[in-house]
């Protein structure tokens, strides 16, 4: 799995996002399922919808190519380089 910076931090900021404010105790459930959606689209981005759709939930699929990005190191490339 290769994935470029740009995505591996949008991916990382939704994952953030949702981490901070659980879905049993947001304010706005709408918000939470908008940014929850806007996760699984920039995992399937990254990683294609199949392979996405794999995974239990965004925030599971997110967490699995984090994980990687972090532990691999060529996982993540550069947007010039690519």
């Amino acid at each position: 799995m290769q994935i470029t910076l740009r995505q591996f931090e949008l991916i990382e900021t939704l994952h953030d996002r949702l981490m901070r404010d659980p879905f049993e105790t947001t304010v706005d459930p709408r918000e939470w399922i908008k940014t929850s959606n806007r996760l699984f689209d920039a995992c399937a981005d990254a990683i294609g919808f199949p392979a996405a759709n794999d995974f239990a939930s965004a925030m599971d699929c997110a967490a699995a190519i984090l994980c990687t990005a972090l532990i691999s190191e060529s996982a993540v490339l550069d947007e010039e380089a690519a």
